[in-house]
């Protein structure tokens, strides 16, 4: 009985090192178009966001602009009117 033990045992390691070595760090080629495809997908968030920021400033600033310019324009027709 003994003996089927040490011959079980030996072979569950002999199994173990061989599904250990079989795993591996390569990357196939999937795995790596995998991360260059996410890659890009952060760098177009990334590139959007500021965009949107960029572009909010904008109409922000030009909203400012338009409202000084039609407060102006009132003033000037309300000095005309007196």
């Amino acid at each position: 009985m003994k003996k089927i033990l040490k011959q079980l045992l030996l072979m569950l390691v002999v199994l173990a090192v061989l599904v250990l070595a079989g795993c591996d760090d390569d990357k196939g080629p999937m795995q790596t178009a995998g991360e260059k495809v996410d890659n890009a997908a952060e760098k177009t968030v990334e590139t959007t966001k500021g965009a949107a920021e960029t572009a909010g400033d904008a109409v922000e600033g030009a909203a400012d602009k338009t409202g000084d310019a039609v407060k102006g324009a009132g003033e000037a027709v309300g000095n005309t009117v007196k």
